[in-house]
């Protein structure tokens, strides 16, 4: 092989290289606390829960406990959210987690942001809800993957795990990750 030849096989190769550590480089890590729910739910607010959520052995993906949502209500729904970290208008943040459906379908995991005094950005109303749907096909474990945008005059993030007040569901979630894109 020739100079020239190593040469342009070599160039293209460095510059993906090149590329794919860059785009590494640019996904920071926001520091969720215990998104593997090890010290139970150290670090997640279960205000508003009902009672639904609880760190559980049968729910681990990996190590020894996960998130085991039990929403046996048709007009009550669970919740149970990270911290919230600051966030800025329009930058993309993704949160990564695993999840099976055991029974139903009514339950999602939500990246919510909010303004400089605490007030919701993301609502139905406003048609700008950053949501990932679990469904009833949904009964093996599966990396998931939900990225959002933060709209204008955001300030803060944080993720919601929330099964819906009008229907039923058992899930499990474990490994929770948030990045900055």
């Amino acid at each position: 092989m020739s100079v020239m030849n190593l040469k342009s096989c070599l160039l293209p190769g460095c510059l993906a290289g090149l590329v794919f550590v860059s785009a590494a480089r640019a996904e920071k890590p926001l520091a969720l606390v215990n998104g593997d729910f090890e010290q139970q739910l150290t670090g997640w607010s279960a205000t508003g829960d009902n009672g639904m959520s609880a760190a559980v052995a049968v729910a681990a993906h990996s190590g020894k406990l996960g998130l085991r949502v039990t929403d046996a209500s048709d007009t009550l729904g669970s919740s149970v959210a990270t911290a919230k970290f600051p966030a800025v208008a329009g930058k993309t943040y993704a949160v990564r987690f695993a999840s099976r459906v055991i029974t139903g379908n009514a339950i999602g995991v939500y990246l919510r942001f909010y303004d400089a005094k605490g007030g919701y950005l993301n609502t139905p109303e406003k048609k700008n809800q950053n949501i990932l749907r679990m469904t009833t096909k949904d009964t093996a474990w599966k990396d998931q993957v939900l990225k959002g945008v933060a709209p204008e005059g955001s300030g803060q993030v944080e993720v919601w795990v929330h099964s819906f007040t009008k229907g039923q569901v058992t899930a499990d979630f474990d490994g929770f990750t948030l990045f900055e894109l």
